[in-house]
């Protein structure tokens, strides 16, 4: 498929994306003493979704001296323009930015709309394969940005960009007015928007939210958002209710043990009954996030709240918040009970990765073997189970009750608030893990990546998730069941790997006594 032409983006909403990072860049750069415009070229990478087509801005070429003209106005030079085209990269796309002397989303000049329609769409796309992108930046830094798609032999049409997402340590959007208003003033919400403010709620309420798990932690995240006013939610689960959920799942009913009620029902049932916003809706996706659909739907999401309990979609989410830009509030839990059978002692803990974070494999929040047992199915298998040590046990074992599901969806609905907000006092200063007792909570500070993490360098970069996980692990998504041979040999696997735990066992008991 072409990426330029107007016919195949028929119903999709547009966005772009870039790191705090190349903001700072690009103010610096834009920032001035006098009165005057200025200019840059930059460098995009595609990011398409289930029903969203963003542009990741991932470098700057910014101008030499004399390759622009600044008379208050602004114009590149030819020579400016040669250099941008034959330094592109493979596969990536060009954007012209430029600055407008004046805050709040800005519209475009005759003259913008002739240098990116009549002297760069044709050209750019020619050279690339992919649409001009063009981006103005404000003085109150609020943007806006547009699609340049073929729409006809030498016709290029605009289509506006509905989000301008910022991503860092705080994510800050810039919304186009005339496809995404602020929400109307109600009642319903005077209580919240006299806590955190009329601009932090506008922007929470149009801020599309998806939630990966919709169990116990995931069912109250969602009844939450809703009260909160947000309009457009994604709630992710291939579960189905038991009766072994009903005293940890939001809404779920008897009835929906026997109807099989999937979860995702069950919160959008919940949520339809009890949102505040006056635009409301809830995409249900019946199905694991391993799956295309599960994650064309998760990249259409500004964030993600994960709320599962297994390492491989955690690590999926984890990779996805640098590639595309889109940061995972992440949070867990771990009960631990005596040999009698008696509670311990309980931890739940709360963090967000993304641009500027540290990720969830360096603040040990994630391991890579926990992932690669789930990837070969271990976790599924009681005797493998059985087998570890009562420690390695606690990290496996599903132990959520409500109570504790509470705390952890109040915390990571907190965090969601600071990300949107930029206000430490509402969100925290890091990840947060929780002792119920002596009921100690424990911050780290937001940090930054091991030197030798193989996920931040991935940041920007787009790479498609499916074809990244069929490359990396061979993985692919809908796969048929195993042969019966290769499940024969997936046992003796598993039994291996459990007579090498029983020796290390004996060797270190026998090393002890």
């Amino acid at each position: 498929m072409n990426e330029y032409q107007l016919h195949n983006f028929t119903g999709v909403e547009f966005s772009v994306a870039f790191t705090t990072a190349i903001e700072e860049r690009l103010d610096k750069h834009f920032i001035k003493d006098e009165v005057q415009e200025d200019l840059t070229f930059a460098y995009w990478r595609p990011s398409r979704a289930a029903s969203r087509y963003t542009g990741i801005i991932y470098d700057l070429l910014l101008p030499e001296q004399d390759e622009r003209i600044l008379q208050g106005n602004v114009a590149f030079t030819h020579d400016y323009l040669e250099r941008v085209l034959d330094s592109c990269p493979a596969e990536s796309g060009i954007a012209l930015i430029h600055s407008h002397l004046g805050p709040g989303w800005q519209d475009m000049s005759g003259d913008d709309i002739v240098a990116e329609r009549d002297r760069l769409a044709g050209v750019v796309t020619g050279r690339t394969g992919l649409p001009l992108l063009g981006l103005t930046w404000s003085t109150d830094a609020t943007w806006s940005a547009r699609f340049w798609l073929r729409a006809d032999r030498r016709e290029y049409r605009r289509q506006w960009v509905t989000t301008v997402r910022s991503v860092g340590p705080c994510l800050r959007i810039s919304y186009a007015p005339h496809l995404s208003p602020p929400p109307s003033k109600t009642e319903r919400l005077v209580a919240t928007r006299s806590v955190w403010g009329e601009t932090t709620q506008d922007q929470l309420a149009r801020t599309r939210v998806g939630i990966v798990g919709l169990g116990s932690v995931g069912s109250l995240v969602a009844e939450a958002l809703s009260r909160t006013g947000l309009q457009r939610l994604v709630f992710i689960d291939n579960d189905v209710i038991e009766e072994r959920n009903l005293d940890r799942t939001l809404g779920a009913l008897w009835s929906d043990v026997t109807a099989r009620t999937p979860k995702v029902d069950v919160a959008k049932r919940v949520a339809d009954q009890s949102h505040t916003a006056e635009e409301f809706s809830v995409l249900t996706i019946a199905e694991s996030l391993i799956t295309p659909h599960g994650l064309a739907a998760a990249l259409d999401c500004d964030v993600l709240i994960s709320c599962v309990d297994r390492p491989w979609p955690t690590y999926i989410l984890n990779k996805l918040a640098y590639l595309h830009l889109i940061p995972v509030i992440d949070g867990g839990i771990i009960a631990r009970l005596g040999s009698s059978g008696s509670l311990l002692h309980i931890d739940w803990t709360i963090q967000t990765v993304g641009p500027g974070r540290a990720c969830l494999l360096c603040l040990d929040a994630l391991r890579r073997s926990d992932v690669a047992l789930d990837r070969e199915g271990s976790l599924d298998d009681p005797d493998y189970i059985q087998g570890l040590s009562s420690g390695e046990q606690e990290r496996f074992q599903r132990r959520n009750v409500f109570a504790f599901s509470m705390s952890v969806a109040a915390h990571e609905i907190l965090q969601l608030v600071g990300l949107i907000s930029g206000n430490n006092r509402i969100g925290g200063t890091g990840p947060q893990r929780y002792r119920a007792y002596p009921g100690r909570m424990d911050v780290k500070s937001v940090g930054q990546c091991h030197p030798d993490c193989d996920i931040s360098p991935l940041t920007a970069t787009a790479v498609p998730i499916i074809a990244d996980l069929q490359v990396e692990y061979g993985y692919l998504a809908r796969q048929p069941p195993p042969s019966e041979a290769l499940r024969t040999h997936q046992t003796k696997r598993r039994s291996f790997l459990r007579h090498v735990l029983a020796v290390i066992r004996g060797s270190m008991n026998r090393h002890h006594g």
